[in-house]
């Protein structure tokens, strides 16, 4: 879940990061460049996160790790 989220993150960031959409994105106008530029992101997402990542998904999971051995005692 946590390679997910971090996926999902990395996928608004290089929207965010991309030129605005009067310039024509990575496909070009209208629905379909949309829907590319949108598949795109997603894929340079997961594959940023499957090449290590931002360290996202390493600090939730020890922060989840910490929490539960904290509630546990």
């Amino acid at each position: 879940m946590a390679r997910q989220l971090e996926s999902s993150f990395a996928a608004e960031l290089l929207r965010a990061a991309r030129p605005n959409s009067q310039s024509g994105g990575l496909a070009g106008r209208g629905t379909g460049g949309d829907a590319f530029d949108s598949f795109m992101d997603e894929a340079l997402g997961a594959a940023l996160v499957a090449r290590g990542g931002l360290g996202l998904s390493g600090a939730l999971e020890s922060s989840i790790k910490d929490r539960n051995m904290g509630n546990g005692q």
